[in-house]
């Protein structure tokens, strides 16, 4: 799972011809917000902080153009706010893939989110099935995530956990196996006093869909996943990991299955707890050396849960040097992966078969950054 981002030189001149293409209107049905607890009395505009891509293929410069852009506009409008860290994801795929959607959204907040498609670079995709995709997220989730947002700044409430950084969902179909969506936060701890660390943590869900339960013929089913959490991961010549950064805590440890079991990760007012599900067999947790571990999933293939959508979420607790972190360069939180490789199998006369072959490895990585100011109370 160790693999190299793909780093392509593409000038602005070409991100900004490719954008006037493949950007599309957000959304018109939103309406801008206003918060009535903002001294700045600065408007929030959903189509200014957000960025919708759909093409066939989409460069990863202009992804990154577009983000920053839309990072740089909220910052730069909403100055009278509290210091945090601020991030978005980078997506980790093969030389093979493609990306075919891209949506990204700065919170009122200050949290931000986004939602990648990919495929094979040998698919074709049209227009219309990635677009329904993608406004299925932007009227589901985002949608959900806006106005959460929204409230919590115009009433003021306040929040006694971890503050999230960013969440980033991708999605990845398997044409006649199945569909996998890793979807991960990373937050801060905005509460502890150690004047020396900040702490972190990374907590990811792995979907997966059978292809049994997505057309209702189709044989495939849940079989074995891996997911994976380093946060030892940095992308030479860019961005190195957190300075001197440990992990303290994984959840769940190695656990039989079929059960649900409830996680907890730090301590105090600021712990993170969620349940997770186990599948019919087991997971496994492998420490891979250093802060890199992963989780893997197994079903039997004859069991309830291997023929429905199933999500598996572990999580990381971290922390790293305050004083180095806080110095204004980015650093990675941390890289999560999946593991998809033979994920689904099928009995046929007797024989197990699996799928999909050759190497399906994916995921993104957090780049966050030290702010003086980018919060919206």
């Amino acid at each position: 799972m160790n693999r190299k981002i793909g780093m392509r030189a593409f000038s602005m001149l070409l991100a900004l011809l490719l954008v006037s293409v493949m950007m599309m209107p957000v959304m018109a049905a939103e309406q801008v917000w206003q918060s009535q607890g903002n001294e700045q009395n600065v408007r929030y505009d959903l189509e200014k902080y957000t960025v919708r891509l759909v093409d066939s293929e989409i460069p990863k410069d202009l992804i990154g153009a577009r983000t920053q852009a839309a990072m740089s506009s909220f910052e730069e409008e909403f100055k009278n706010i509290q210091p945090r860290y601020v991030g978005a994801a980078e997506v980790d795929i093969s030389e093979d893939e493609k990306i075919v959607a891209y949506v990204f959204r700065v919170l009122p907040n200050g949290e931000s989110v986004s939602y990648v498609e990919v495929v094979s670079s040998k698919d074709n995709l049209s227009l219309e099935e990635i677009s329904s995709h993608t406004d299925a997220w932007i009227d589901g989730p985002l949608k959900n995530k806006t106005e959460e947002s929204l409230k919590e700044g115009d009433i003021g409430l306040l929040s006694y956990g971890p503050t999230p950084i960013h969440t980033a969902t991708i999605s990845r179909t398997y044409t006649g196996v199945g569909r996998a969506y890793l979807t991960t936060t990373w937050y801060w701890d905005n509460q502890e006093t150690n004047s020396n660390q900040d702490y972190f943590f990374t907590k990811t869900t792995l979907r997966t869909d059978p292809g049994i339960d997505i057309s209702g013929y189709e044989p495939y089913r849940n079989a074995q996943f891996d997911v994976e959490i380093d946060s030892d991961y940095s992308v030479p010549g860019y961005y190195q990991h957190l300075p001197n950064v440990q992990v303290i805590q994984n959840d769940p440890q190695t656990t039989n299955g079929y059960t649900t079991v409830g996680l907890s990760l730090g301590t105090g007012g600021c712990a993170l707890q969620w349940s997770t599900a186990i599948p019919s067999t087991h997971v496994e947790l492998h420490n891979l050396g250093g802060n890199t571990l992963y989780w893997h999933e197994e079903f039997f293939l004859l069991a309830g849960c291997a023929a429905t959508t199933f999500e598996f979420t572990p999580g990381q607790h971290s922390y790293c040097s305050q004083s180095s972190a806080r110095n204004g360069n980015t650093y990675v939180v941390s890289r999560v992966m999946a593991d998809v490789s033979d994920g689904w199998g099928k009995i046929v006369d007797g024989i197990a078969y699996f799928a999909p072959s050759g190497t399906n490895s994916w995921g993104h990585l957090c780049k966050i950054k030290w702010s003086g100011g980018y919060v919206h109370t």
